[in-house]
């Protein structure tokens, strides 16, 4: 029996111990590929060395890197028509502080590509991509109807591997094996461990071959990571806001589209300072 092993990692956001930690799983484990499925920089303290890590193993490794979202908001923040000041630039204080990080680096960032393909060898497709096809900022999420994530994958390749949530999954759909890798670096279904994906595809030497996967979690240093937040300048430099952005990786749970629908309309039209906003939030969340 013949077997190909596929390491699947996403959403970093600049959280260095995590990302070492499950580089040595990794590579205890030996694939033949690894796909780093988008959203290595911003939100986190570290985005810089999490980037040159990355990046010496595609040139040494060949492994795969893919844009997502966030190396998008990173992009946006060094073009001319980036907000200078006001409420908008409150919203996106972050990605400046990981763009001004990365000096040197922005082109690489917009050099990576949305998605990648590849073919197992009974001649199934695998893809990957940040979000789905309709973008990286799509998510498909696990409690989605059948018919809703039908429309964000077609066609309907053997495996589809996303991320973008922080929720590690996986499910099947007609033939089709769908896998979230969930979040290296700051998870949202509760469990502060980082999280990858391995795929392992065993073809028997009749013919035929099937894809599986699994979900592994990984312990690291969370102690070392909130040093890193504090001594970096991320929590007391990039804006009131990142104090939610930390509160998520804290508790490893979700927050900001909260905050969002609560408080960002009256952010951008002045009516509360963004500061102010975050604390009144953080307040109830600790309640």
């Amino acid at each position: 029996m013949s077997a190909m092993k596929i390491a699947v990692l996403s959403d970093i956001h600049g959280v260095l111990p995590a990302l070492q930690s499950v580089l040595a799983d990794v590579d205890a484990w030996r694939p033949d590929a690894v796909v780093v499925n988008g959203d290595i920089v911003n939100r986190g303290p570290s985005p810089l060395a999490c980037w040159q890590l990355l990046a010496e193993r595609q040139r040494t490794n060949g492994w795969q890197l893919l844009r997502g979202n966030h190396e998008d908001f990173v992009i946006k923040m060094t073009l001319p028509d980036a907000p200078q000041s006001g409420a908008q630039l409150e919203l996106q204080r972050s990605a400046l502080w990981t763009s001004q990080q990365l000096p040197g680096q922005i082109g690489a960032l917009q050099a990576l590509p949305a998605f990648t393909h590849m073919q197992d060898a009974a001649g199934g497709g695998l893809h990957f991509v940040h979000a789905s096809m309709a973008g990286n900022r799509d998510g498909l999420h696990r409690s989605a109807t059948n018919a809703t994530i039908r429309k964000q994958i077609e066609p309907l390749p053997r495996v589809f591997c996303t991320a973008h949530t922080h929720w590690a999954w996986m499910r099947t759909l007609d033939a089709t094996l769908i896998i979230n890798s969930g979040s290296v670096g700051s998870p949202f279904d509760g469990d502060q461990r980082a999280a990858y994906a391995q795929l392992t595809w065993r073809q028997p030497f009749n013919g035929g071959g099937s894809w599986s996967a699994q979900i592994v979690r990984v312990p690291y240093d969370r102690a070392q990571t909130q040093r890193d937040y504090e001594t970096t300048g991320y929590l007391h430099d990039s804006g009131a806001l990142t104090a939610v952005l930390h509160t998520e990786w804290r508790l490893a749970r979700s927050l900001w589209p909260a905050w969002s629908a609560r408080y960002e309309a009256d952010v951008l039209a002045g009516n509360i300072s963004a500061a102010h906003a975050a604390a009144e939030f953080l307040r109830s969340v600790a309640e």
